[in-house]
C-alpha cells in the first residue's frame, strides 16, 4: 500500500505540472468559465430588473368588464354539461335552473341533476372531464319543501383541468365569476320578483414599487450546473486521451496500480473543481447575488463541493465506456444536454406532494437532479431584498420534500456508487490493449487477499507430447527438434544455472465469450517455452499479430497467462508480479511521453512509480540521460524532440531503476540510420549485468545485437537458437556473387553445373551472376573455391564472395510454412466443402507465390549492390577472395 500511495504522489506532481504547463487552457478552465457564467447571470438579471422597471412607468391599468357566461367545450366531448346541481326535484331550484337556461341559451343536454351532494360528487367522479362547474345548494329540503330561503347558501364548483378548459382561461375571471352574478340575478328573481343588472368590472390595485427578485431561483441551478459539468468533460477528455495514447497501458506495464491512476486523478481533478467552486462562489458575491451573501456560506459550498465530487466520478464512469477522445467529446456534450433537459423537467415535477416517494428516490441517483433542487431550495430563502437567506442550522428544515440535508446525504450516495461503478467498469471492459477480467472478479479470493494461485502443471504429459512430435506420430504443426530440447530442459529442470527468465507453457486465448469457448476464440500464444540467461539479449521474431507483444504483456503482468507461467529471477508473474515489476524496464512499441514534461523529469517520474529510493533519483537522472546521449537537453520539453530523441529517451526510461531484465518492443522503430546504430550501442552496453528481450522487424538489427533467437509464428515457437545456427539449418544453402568479364558468363555456368548440377541460379547481368548452392553440397565448396582461383583468368573472373543464407530469408521461410500450416489446418476443419476448399488451395498457392516474389526482391537488391561493387572497381586489378562465415 505504501508504494501505491508513493506512485498516487509522483502521477499527481505529473499532473499538476502539466496543468501549470497548459497556463491558457488551464486559466480557461478554473477561472473564465465560473466568471463568464455568473457575469451571464448578473446580465440577465439587469435585464428582468430594467424590464420591471419599464413596466411600472409603462402600465396604467383600467377597469374591465366582466365576459360572458361560459359554456362547455363541446368539442372534447359530445355530451359535456355546463351546469350540474343537486337537489333536482325541489320547485324553486328546478325555477332557478329554468332561468338560466333561458337566460342563456343553454340545451337541456348541458344541465344535469342529482338528488343530494353527495349523488352530485359521485357523478362528477364518474364521468370525468365532462362538467365544467357544478352548483351546490345548502339548506335542509325538508324544512322547506318549496321555498329557497333567504338565508341559503350555494358553492360553485368548478373543474380545473387543463384538457378540459382552453389555454390561457383564467378559472375565476371568465367560469367563477359569471356563474356567480347570473345565480345571484336568477335568485333575486324566483325569490323576490326583482329583475337587476349586475355591472360588475376588475382592475388590479395600485400598490407600492414591485421589489425584483434576485435571478438565481429561476436559472441559476442550471447555469451553476453548466459551469461545473462544462469542466468535468475537460477532466473526462483527459482521461480518455490518455487511454488512447496508451500512457496509461505503458505505466500499468511499469508497475502502476490502477488504485493510484484514479486516486491521482480524483485529488488533483477534486483540487481544480474546488479553485473553480471559490471562485464561483467569489464572483456571485461579486455580483451581489443575494444567494451568496445571504445563505450561510457552508449551505452552498458543501453542496457545491459534494456536486462536484459526482462529476468527477461521473467523468471517471464515462471514460469507461469509450477509447477515443472524438467519441468523449461526444458523449460529454451528450451527458451535458440530457441532464439540461431532465434537470429542468425532473426537479420541477417529483419534488411534488403528488409525486410518490418511489419515484424521487429513483431521480436521486441522478446527482444533477439533485443538486437542482438543493440550489433551488437555497434560492428560495433568498428570493427578495426583504429575504434573510437559511442558516446552517435549519438545513433540515428548508424543505418538506428532500431538505438541504437529505440532497446532501444523496449526493455522497451518488458519488460513492460512480465510484465504485468506475473500479468495476474498468476491470470489466476491455481497455485499449489487453483483456478484462470476469463480472464476477470481487468475489474471487485472489482479488481481496491479491495473491494468485498458480494452476499445477503436468509436465509428464508436455514431455510425451513432445515425443509424439520429435518422432511424428500425431504432428499437427511444423516444431524444430532445438524447440523440443528447450521444453524438455525446462521440464526437467535441467535448464543453465544462468537462465534467470523461463517461460513454462504460457499461454494466452482471448476469448468471444467469457463463459464458455467458442471457436472464434483467438490464440494469442500458444504453448510457449523459453530460457533466457543473464547477459544474453534474446531477439523475440515473427510477423504482425505471432503474438511478440502479448507475450511481453504477460511477462509484465499487463494480463494473466490462460494456461502455463513464467518465472523471473525466481519469482512468478502470477502470484508474486510485483517483485517481478520492481525488476523490470520496459520500451513499449509506442512512447510514453508527455509533450509538456522534461527528460529530466520523465526520469524522475518513473523512477518513483518504480519505488526507487528518493535519494538515488538525482543521479539517476544523470545516469540515464547521460547514457543515451540526452544529458544536454534534459530540460528541454519533450515537445521539441525529434522522433528519435523520443525512442532514445524511451529506451533511458526502460533502464531507470538498475531493472535486471529488460524488455524492448521494437526500440529503433522510426530511427533514421544514424539514430539507430546509436541506439543499438546503448543497447549492447546495457546487457552487462541484464537480460534483454528485444523484439523487431529489423533482421539487421536482430542480427548484430542478439545472442539468441526465438521466432514465433501464429502464437507457437517454431525454431530458437543463435543466428549462424539458425542460418546454417533453415538456410537454403550457400549464396556464390561472382564478378566476370562480359561475355564470361555461359563458361561460368557451364563450371557450376559440372559441380553443383541442382545449383539455383538467382540472378545474372552482363557481368555479374549469383548462384544458390544447396546445404547438403557444402562439403564440396572448398574444392570448387580452388578450382575457381586456379582457372580465375581462363573464366574470366574478376572477384568472387560467398556467404550464407541471411536471416530475413530464414524468417521468411519459417513465416511460409507456418502460414501454410495454418490455412491446412482451416482445409481439414470446413471438410468436404469444395468451393471452400478450392479458396483455400488458391490461397494457398497465393501465399508460396509472395513469399517467392519476396525472396526475388531481395535476390534483386543484392544483385544491384554486386553491379555498383563491379562498377567501382573495373579500374582497379583483379583480385580473387572467399570469405566465408565459420
Amino acid at each position: 500500500m505504501k508504494r501505491k500511495f508513493r506512485q498516487t504522489g509522483v502521477l499527481i506532481e505529473k499532473n499538476w505540472k502539466l496543468y501549470l504547463r497548459n497556463k491558457k487552457s488551464t486559466f480557461f478552465l478554473v477561472f473564465a468559465i465560473p466568471f463568464l457564467f455568473q457575469l451571464a447571470l448578473f446580465l440577465l438579471g439587469l435585464g428582468v430588473k430594467n424590464s420591471i422597471s419599464n413596466d411600472q412607468k409603462r402600465i396604467l391599468h383600467q377597469p374591465e368588464e366582466q365576459f360572458q357566461f361560459p359554456q362547455c367545450n363541446k368539442k372534447f366531448d359530445k355530451d359535456c354539461i355546463t351546469l350540474a346541481y343537486n337537489k333536482k326535484s325541489h320547485p324553486q331550484v328546478i325555477d332557478v335552473m329554468d332561468f338560466l337556461k333561458k337566460e342563456h341559451s343553454l340545451d337541456s343536454k348541458e344541465l344535469h341533476g342529482e338528488s343530494t351532494e353527495k349523488e352530485l360528487d359521485t357523478y362528477l367522479f364518474d364521468h370525468p372531464n365532462t362538467t365544467l362547474a357544478a352548483i351546490v345548494f345548502n339548506f335542509n329540503e325538508t324544512q322547506y319543501p318549496d321555498t329557497i330561503p333567504t338565508d341559503a347558501e350555494f358553492y360553485i364548483q368548478i373543474n380545473e383541468t387543463t384538457f378540459f378548459t382552453y389555454v390561457g382561461v383564467d378559472d375565476f375571471l371568465d367560469i367563477f365569476v359569471p356563474i356567480q352574478i347570473s345565480l345571484e340575478k336568477a335568485l333575486f328573481k324566483i325569490l323576490g320578483n326583482y329583475d337587476i343588472d349586475l355591472d360588475i368590472t376588475h382592475m388590479k390595485y395600485p400598490h407600492p414599487q414591485l421589489i425584483p427578485s434576485d435571478v438565481i431561483p429561476s436559472v441559476g441551478s442550471t447555469f451553476y450546473f453548466w459551469a461545473l459539468l462544462f469542466q468535468a468533460i475537460i477532466q473526462l477528455i483527459q482521461v480518455v486521451q490518455e487511454k488512447e495514447t496508451r500512457k496509461r497501458f505503458g505505466m500499468r506495464m511499469m508497475g502502476l496500480s490502477d488504485f493510484a491512476y484514479w486516486l491521482s486523478w480524483s485529488v488533483i481533478n477534486t483540487v481544480i473543481m474546488i479553485i473553480s467552486c471559490f471562485i464561483l462562489i467569489g464572483c456571485g458575491a461579486m455580483f451581489g447575488f443575494n444567494f451568496f451573501l445571504k445563505n450561510d456560506f457552508g449551505t452552498y459550498f458543501i453542496l457545491f463541493f459534494l456536486f462536484s465530487l459526482n462529476i468527477i466520478a461521473l467523468a471517471f464512469l464515462l471514460s469507461t465506456f469509450v477509447k477515443k477522445t472524438k467519441t468523449a467529446t461526444i458523449m460529454g456534450f451528450g451527458v451535458f444536454c440530457l441532464f439540461t433537459i431532465l434537470n429542468a423537467v425532473a426537479s420541477a415535477l417529483i419534488y411534488s406532494d403528488l409525486v410518490p416517494h418511489k419515484y424521487r428516490i429513483i431521480f436521486s441517483f441522478l446527482s444533477p437532479v439533485v443538486f437542482t433542487k438543493g440550489v433551488n431550495d437555497l434560492a428560495q430563502f433568498t428570493k427578495t431584498d426583504n429575504d434573510k437567506g437559511l442558516r446552517w442550522k435549519d438545513i433540515s428544515k428548508s424543505s418538506e420534500i428532500f431538505p438541504l440535508s437529505t440532497c446532501y446525504l444523496w449526493l455522497f450516495i451518488d458519488f460513492a456508487i460512480y465510484i465504485v461503478l468506475t473500479l468495476y467498469f474498468d476491470n470489466i471492459i476491455p481497455g485499449e490493449i489487453g483483456s478484462a477480467r470476469k463480472p464476477w472478479y470481487f468475489l474471487t479470493k485472489e482479488y481481496w487477499t491479491g495473491s494468485t494461485k498458480e494452476k499445477p502443471m503436468n509436465l509428464k504429459h508436455q514431455v510425451q507430447g513432445n515425443v509424439n512430435l520429435k518422432s511424428g506420430k500425431g504432428k499437427k504443426f511444423f516444431q524444430d527438434d532445438d524447440v523440443i530440447t528447450e521444453k524438455n530442459k525446462l521440464i526437467n529442470s535441467e535448464e543453465s544455472e544462468e537462465s534467470v527468465v523461463k517461460l513454462y507453457g504460457i499461454t494466452k486465448v482471448f476469448r468471444k465469450n467469457i463463459l464458455k469457448k467458442t471457436i472464434k476464440d483467438f490464440k494469442a500464444v500458444d504453448d510457449l517455452y523459453l530460457t533466457m540467461e543473464s547477459e544474453q539479449l534474446l531477439a523475440l521474431l515473427g510477423p504482425n499479430g505471432s503474438g511478440k507483444t502479448t507475450t511481453i504483456n504477460m511477462l509484465t503482468g499487463l494480463f494473466p497467462p490462460t494456461e502455463g507461467t513464467a518465472r523471473i529471477y525466481g519469482k512468478s508473474i502470477i502470484s508474486e508480479i510485483d517483485s517481478v515489476r520492481d525488476r523490470l524496464g520496459v520500451c513499449p512499441q509506442h512512447d510514453i511521453l508527455w509533450d509538456e514534461l522534461t527528460g529530466r523529469e520523465h526520469i524522475k517520474m518513473f523512477a518513483g512509480l518504480k519505488n526507487m529510493p528518493k535519494h538515488q533519483i538525482p543521479q539517476e537522472m544523470e545516469d540515464r540521460l547521460e547514457e543515451v546521449d540526452l544529458l544536454d537537453v534534459g530540460n528541454q520539453r519533450v515537445g521539441s524532440f525529434s522522433g528519435g530523441m523520443k525512442r532514445r529517451l524511451s529506451v533511458a526510461i526502460a533502464l531507470t531503476g538498475d531493472c535486471k531484465v529488460i524488455l524492448l518492443d521494437e526500440p529503433t522503430t522510426g530511427m533514421d540510420p544514424v539514430a539507430r546504430r546509436h541506439v543499438w550501442e546503448i543497447i549492447e552496453k546495457a546487457k552487462k549485468d541484464r537480460v534483454i528481450l528485444l523484439t523487431t522487424h529489423s533482421m539487421e538489427e536482430a542480427d548484430i545485437l542478439s545472442d539468441k533467437i526465438a521466432i514465433i509464428a501464429a502464437g507457437k515457437l517454431r525454431c530458437v537458437g543463435s543466428s549462424l545456427h539458425l542460418k546454417n539449418k533453415f538456410g537454403t544453402g550457400y549464396r556464390i556473387s561472382i564478378i566476370t568479364e562480359e561475355g564470361s558468363i555461359p563458361g561460368i555456368k557451364d563450371a557450376v553445373s559440372g559441380v553443383f548440377p541442382n545449383a539455383n541460379y538467382l540472378g545474372e547481368t552482363i557481368t555479374t551472376i549469383t548462384i544458390e548452392i544447396p546445404r547438403e553440397k557444402t562439403v564440396e565448396l572448398p574444392e570448387f573455391f580452388e578450382y575457381l582461383e586456379q582457372n580465375q583468368k581462363d573464366l574470366g573472373i574478376q572477384d568472387f564472395s560467398v556467404s550464407l543464407t541471411t536471416l530475413e530469408e530464414v524468417f521468411l521461410n519459417i513465416a511460409e510454412r507456418a502460414s501454410n500450416e495454418r490455412l491446412q489446418e482451416m482445409k481439414k476443419k470446413v471438410g468436404d466443402d469444395e468451393n471452400t476448399q478450392k479458396f483455400l488451395d488458391k490461397k494457398i498457392s497465393q501465399r508460396k507465390l509472395s513469399f517467392k516474389n519476396v525472396n526475388k526482391q531481395k535476390t534483386g537488391d543484392s544483385q544491384k549492390k554486386n553491379n555498383k561493387l563491379n562498377s567501382s572497381s573495373s579500374s582497379s586489378s583483379s583480385s580473387s577472395s572467399s570469405s566465408q562465415e565459420d
